[in-house]
């Protein structure tokens, strides 16, 4: 269905754009003055790192951010891509989560997404690998965040920040590629500002793959439309609709560790003590079953109003609704077995029913105190989730590591899924009080703190089909967040900022959270950060590092003395340093690049039968990874090159660290022709070497998610 859905989008939109290009002009340009991308601009406030309204330059942390024309520049299609390009941040697809991203030695429930700002109650939950072409930018806001967004915000927020209308001028932009695997993809944007008061605009984005991994194929279609109204200087108000949804057909959850004599060309990528490898003959093959499915699609509704009460005062409300369905009926594990020769499988039948509406109240002040410049805010939060879980495991058919006959999803039966037919529903609430201050000590000197407290009621009830038996549990808890941290301007365009905060995470997401682990209280983490940011030669060279050390405490672990009995007594940390700079070095060479460097452990962590992993690092954690992108533009010629470069260290799939994914470095390449200052065509070259490597491991510790092969694509790009 999904095929015949992206085919119609395709050409409805290809018969409303096409006339666009002839809008097109002749007007000359003077090429060499023109840059290959032009240089960020100092962004206004953003919410994200706080509410105080504070600008870039004085948030005491730091904040990563890739704008809609960095997303295009760099060629990243998608948020997992994006992810990727953010210093010290690694992404991937894991089964239940497309999407998911680590970070400064901490992945899954310490990383927390929002979309516009709102965050979900196990917003992991809500992650899908989305089009970049729907976003204005992406930010990522690393260390302890508890205190802007509550529970789960322990290494970093990513906000994913949708176009919305502008009042200044009518503008649009097109956007269509096409390339390997019959991978096609296309944008359209339009703003239109009705008169001086309102606005509306309308974002499409759609595309379609076969997939690197054979029968792989996948589609995705997201509308965004968003409404702005502002009367008069003190009123503003806004109204915008996302939908979303993704349709994949047997989707690939990796490939599996087989016997150096059971494979036809063994590789060195996975090293261990087992004798096993990655096949490299595997390379395009899945063993997911051949019906398998995975597709998602949300709606979500979201309103602001803001009112400037006079010079000092400002109140602003939001409110949204937010609706889900998400399906999984697929095979997802799959391991070697000696004795047959095939591969044992399992089977996961998992939907979700999900219906968020979230509530912010909050009121600011920007004023004097004492004769200083004041910033203060506080405010209301309360969100309510009802979460419906449909779960069956089971076994499939084994298979062969030729995948020839990869079978079919088995009936939803009791035979079929003896692991376990569950249906729970829970209800999380969630009402919250926040606070921040900031205040100058002297013109040079900010200090800025925030609180936190929430009160999380949770309601679990549950169905096991196999016994009959009816379940359920209640919980309450009242956790408290708070941070204090200071930014000094050292010199015009160079700030010195540093930080201590805190954060509290459930023992697992609430919203999947057993029975047997609803007794144990929310775990706590704190992290100090120190770093530089400046800017240089009149902007055009940025610099950013910091260092940073990172600790939850209270994780779950073993007992010593009774190696059956689990509490809440292990800590996992990790410290390290990041460096980001872009620099437009020449009116025709542009280069972007950033490194992070960490080291990530269990400190305390015994595992089921007394196993001691204290010591080990995280799964999915790489130590090293690095950043290079270069722009060069042709002097008297509408033609630049580009060349980008990734590092990612090696990193381990189990706690255990029983096996070790090697690093890799991947190069691409790019050529661009801009005809005029609005449109611009480009060929890339990804994977440019075809180099062998995974980026990422599944629930299995014998089985990575291997990288596309080297791929071609073009795309053309035209603002009107």
């Amino acid at each position: 269905m999904h095929h015949r859905l992206s085919t119609l989008a395709f050409a409805s939109l290809a018969a409303l754009l096409l006339p666009q290009l002839a809008l097109a002009d002749g007007t000359a340009v003077d090429l060499d003055a023109v840059r290959v991308v032009a240089a960020p601009a100092p962004m206004r406030s953003v919410a994200t790192a706080s509410r105080l309204g504070l600008d870039p330059e004085e948030l005491p942390a730091t904040l990563d951010v890739l704008d809609q024309r960095e997303l295009q520049a760099r060629g990243l299609r998608d948020s997992v891509e994006a992810l990727r390009a953010m210093p010290g941040v690694m992404a991937g697809n894991l089964p239940g989560q497309p999407g998911v991203a680590s970070m400064r030695g901490f992945a899954s429930g310490a990383v927390s997404y929002l979309f516009d700002g709102v965050r979900l109650t196990s917003s992991g939950f809500s992650s899908r690998n989305w089009d970049s072409f729907n976003f204005e930018r992406i930010e990522v806001l690393k260390g302890p965040a508890s205190v802007l967004y509550g529970e789960g915000v322990l290494a970093g927020a990513i906000n994913y920040v949708p176009k919305s209308a502008q009042l200044d001028a009518p503008s649009g932009e097109l956007l269509l590629g096409y390339g390997s695997h019959d991978s096609a993809r296309l944008g359209l944007d339009g703003n239109l500002p009705l008169n001086e008061r309102l606005a509306v605009r309308g974002v499409l984005s759609a595309n379609r793959a076969d997939g690197h991994v054979d029968d792989t194929e996948s589609a995705a279609l997201a509308f965004s439309g968003s409404l702005l109204w502002r009367p008069n200087e003190r009123l503003s108000a806004s109204l915008a609709l996302d939908h979303q949804r993704d349709d994949f057909d047997t989707a690939y959850f990796g490939t599996p560790l087989v016997p150096r004599a059971a494979a036809s060309a063994p590789s060195g990528l996975v090293d261990n003590a087992y004798g096993l490898t990655i096949d490299r003959a595997a390379r395009e093959r899945n063993y997911n079953v051949a019906d398998g499915r995975m597709d998602a699609h949300s709606t979500w509704l979201r309103s602001r109003l803001d009112y400037r009460i006079d010079e000092a005062w400002s109140l602003s409300n939001e409110f949204s609704v937010y609706d889900a369905r998400r399906r999984w009926d697929n095979t997802e594990d799959f391991s070697y077995n000696l004795a047959s020769g095939l591969l044992d499988r399992s089977s996961a039948r998992i939907h979700h029913e999900q219906r968020v509406w979230n509530q912010r109240l909050s009121l600011r002040r920007d004023g004097r105190l004492g004769g200083r410049r004041h910033l203060f805010a506080a405010g209301l939060d309360y969100s309510d989730t009802d979460f419906f879980n449909l779960r069956r495991f089971g076994r499939a058919a084994p298979v062969d590591l030729q995948a020839q006959d990869r079978g079919r999803f088995p009936a939803d039966t009791a035979a079929n899924f003896r692991d376990g037919r569950n249906d729970f529903g829970t209800r999380v609430d969630v009402a919250a009080v926040f606070v921040e201050d900031a205040i100058n000590l002297n013109p040079r000197w900010l200090l800025v703190g925030g609180l936190r407290h929430e009160r999380i009621s949770l309601a679990r009830r549950g169905l096991d089909l196999d016994t009959g038996l009816r379940s359920g549990f209640r919980r309450r808890f009242s956790p408290t967040s708070w941070r204090l941290g200071s930014v000094f301007d050292l010199r015009p365009g160079t700030q010195l900022y540093a930080q201590y905060s805190n954060a509290v995470l459930p023992v697992s997401s609430f919203l999947t959270l057993q029975q047997r682990n609803n007794a144990f209280e929310l775990s706590e983490g704190d992290s100090i950060e120190i770093g530089l940011r400046s800017r240089w030669f009149d902007d055009r060279l940025q610099t950013t590092a910091s260092a940073y050390r990172l600790r939850q405490d209270d994780i779950l672990t073993r007992d010593p003395l009774q190696p059956a009995l689990t509490v809440q007594n292990g800590r996992q940390s990790s410290r390290g340093i990041e460096f980001s700079l872009s620099g437009q070095l020449t009116p025709r060479l542009r280069i972007d690049a950033s490194a992070a460097l960490l080291s990530a452990r269990f400190d305390r962590l015994l595992e089921s039968g007394g196993a001691d992993r204290s010591g080990n690092r995280p799964p999915n954690v790489p130590e090293r990874s690095a950043n290079l992108d270069a722009w060069y533009r042709l002097a008297g010629l509408p033609l630049s090159f580009g060349l980008g470069l990734r590092h990612v260290g090696d990193f381990y799939t189990d706690n255990a660290n029983a096996y070790r994914v090697r690093s890799h470095t991947l190069a691409d390449a790019s050529v661009a022709w801009e005809p005029s200052p609005a449109s611009r065509y480009s060929l890339r070259l990804r994977n440019l070497g075809n180099a062998f490597y995974a980026q990422w491991s599944g629930y299995s510790a014998t089985q990575v998610y291997l990288g596309a092969p080297r791929s071609l694509e073009l795309t053309y790009s035209r603002s009107f």
